[in-house]
Order: C-alpha cells, then structure tokens, then sequence
C-alpha cells in the first residue's frame, strides 16, 4: 500500500501527474488545483499523500498535497454515489476550507455545483460528513465545541428548520448567537429568531 510519494514531475496530462521516484514513473490522479500546483514545482522535490485504491483490473493512485484533503477524499468516497472521480471533482471546487465550512454549515449548493453530482447526493453528502469534519481546524477558526454543546445547537437549528428557515441560515444563527445561550436549546432557538427576523430572513 502507498501512503506517499516523494519525486519530481516527469508529467502532467489532463487528470493526472506522472511523478518520478528515483526513476520509477507513478500516475497519480489528482484534481486539478492539485495539478496546477505541480505545475509550478516542475523543477523542484513534490511529495504527495496517497489514496491507493486496488480492484480486479488496474490499481490506482490518487494524490493529495495534504492529509486534510486526503481524509476528505476518503470521507467522500465512502458515501453512497461518491466514486473517486466526483471526489475529485468535489475537491477540485473549492479550497479546502470553503468545501469544509460548506459542509459543516449544511450547504449543499456548492457541491452541486460538481459536474456529475446532482443536488440530492449533494444533499447525501452534506447530511453524512456534516458532523464527521470537527476534526479539521479551519484557519481563524475557534476549536470545535463539546459534544454537549453541538447537540444543543444541533437542536436549535432542527427547531428553527422546523419552523420552516433554511438549515443552513439556521445553522448560521444559531452559531452566531451560541455562546450567550448558556446551553439552553429554548434560549438559543429564540436569540437565533431574533437575530433571523432582524435580518429579514423568512
């Protein structure tokens, strides 16, 4: 099994990267940001995270120029109608941290976006991976909260769908107004409503 690769450049086609290990050419799919940030190192050491995935007929490599988007990769392919291509496709979108807060914040929109993905399996995506993704840090972003403390917000936001608000505003207010809620789900739900309607959200 690959985990990773560290070489040269010997090639970049259409999807995929060949990268030379002390003379042993790999093919590494990769999405195409990753494959434009190869470009730019033609002339230098690249070193790649590694998805090696084994079937009857071929056995293929899908490379990754960090372990957050190598995980992401993995989370993906394990939900329902996620090959790796549409991961790819998925990871290729947006940076990272975009794709991530999407998901996180109940956003489907942006992964529909992904040729081949239609707005249900974006839909499959967002519900199965939402709370799967505390792990990754986000840039500026406060460390994830207690168990405790995201069902309480969970709850909050299923309370303000059910009254009929988008998950994903609702989730937004409710992230916004958390910290003064003292872990009350009533409390939360009516500072989220009020933050909701003076925005003129409905």
């Amino acid at each position: 099994m690959i985990a990773s690769l560290r070489g040269t450049v010997a090639l970049i086609a259409g999807d995929h990267a060949v990268i030379d290990v002390k003379g042993v050419g790999y093919l590494v799919q990769c999405h195409l940001r990753t494959l434009a940030a190869l470009h730019e190192q033609r002339d230098q050491e690249v070193m790649l995270h590694i998805h090696t995935s084994v079937s009857a007929d071929a056995i293929r490599l899908f490379g990754f120029t960090s372990r957050d988007e190598l995980s992401l990769f993995q989370l993906l392919i394990g939900v329902e109608r996620i090959g790796p291509k549409a991961a790819l496709g998925i990871l290729g979108r947006a940076e990272l941290t975009t794709m991530v807060r999407a998901i996180r914040g109940g956003d489907a929109a942006l992964v529909a976006t992904v040729p081949g993905v239609g707005r249900k399996t974006a839909e499959r995506v967002v519900l199965e991976l939402r709370d799967k993704l505390d792990t990754y840090a986000m840039p500026g972003e406060a460390p994830p909260p207690p168990s405790s403390e995201r069902a309480v917000g969970d709850a909050a936001v299923a309370g303000l769908v059910g009254l009929g608000f988008r998950e994903g505003e609702a989730r937004a207010a409710v992230a916004a107004v958390s910290s003064d809620a003292d872990g009350d789900v009533a409390a939360l739900v009516g500072r989220a409503l009020r933050r909701l309607d003076a925005a003129g959200t409905r």
